[in-house]
């Protein structure tokens, strides 16, 4: 009896109307007054309760010399619930999808550790349908059953890299630097124009940490970033030289300028000693 009338309670029924329904399947056909006795409750508050759960349908009512009142079969009650709880349900779905909730806001998903990181990929890989941007200096041969995924799925799959590689896939297009880096420190990665990972190892901390996220702005700052890094090699390539020793007012002397230079000229020296 008191199982009943706590999961009758996990569905909204108020404690005082789980006993009296309870009560009536045990002992079917009481008046009120008898109802109010033999649960201790006042009448002038139990009348109230009743008339609400027969006007819901939870309990019968037989009209007489005395008004007797019964407890629905369990059943038919339970199906009758289970019906209304779900028109409930899709009139609220149809309700809250009307309403103007503002500013999309995509959430940031943070990742931490090399191989919660390494798995997201994989994940955000074999889920691709249309194209696959990256920027990378990881080993491209970890992610081939990824690619060859892909490849049955016609999905076509761009990467940019500094890391020097021979790797092979009729859908996967690498513009390398053909440097050698010694260590794996990056990975850019966008699916479908609707998704972004970006994740890199802190040296100093020996750790790897990332950020997902479907938000429309970084999947386009991302995405546009892999395509010039793209489009700067490829034109280095055609003129033998990079564009910024070609012409090197290109800078605007900022802080990041020096930085990035530096950067490249780390990567640069690191590749020669490797060879």
């Amino acid at each position: 009896m008191e199982k009943a009338i706590e999961l009758l309670k996990s569905i909204h029924f108020t404690e005082t109307e789980a006993t009296i329904y309870v009560h009536l399947l045990k002992n079917p056909g009481l008046t009120v007054f008898q109802i109010s006795k033999d649960l201790h409750v006042s009448r002038t508050s139990i009348y109230s309760i009743i008339d609400q759960m027969y006007e819901k349908g939870i309990l019968l009512l037989e009209n007489g010399s005395k008004d007797l009142y019964f407890a629905e079969d369990p059943n038919s009650l339970l199906d009758k619930l289970a019906k209304a709880y779900q028109k409930n349900i899709d009139d609220l779905k149809k309700t809250m999808s009307s309403i103007d909730s503002g500013v999309n806001r995509e959430p940031y998903l943070n990742i931490v550790g090399y191989f919660n990181i390494l798995g997201k990929i994989r994940t955000m890989l074999y889920g691709a349908e249309q194209e696959v941007y990256i920027n990378t200096d990881m080993d491209l041969e970890q992610f081939d059953d990824c690619f060859s995924h892909l490849e049955r799925k016609g999905v076509d799959v761009y990467i940019f890299s500094f890391r020097a590689t021979d790797y092979k896939r009729t859908n996967v297009h690498i513009f390398s630097h053909q440097y050698k880096p010694t260590i794996q420190t990056r990975m850019m990665l966008v699916i479908d124009l609707t998704s972004v990972l970006v994740a890199n190892h802190i040296i100093d901390r020996n750790e790897w940490m990332g950020t997902i996220t479907k938000n429309d702005l970084m999947v386009h700052i991302i995405t546009e970033h892999i395509h010039h890094d793209i489009y700067l090699l490829r034109l280095k390539n055609k003129v033998n030289q990079s564009i910024f020793d070609l012409y090197p007012d290109l800078g605007i002397s900022s802080k990041f300028d020096r930085l990035s230079a530096n950067l490249s000229e780390k990567i640069l020296k690191t590749g020669k000693e490797e060879e």
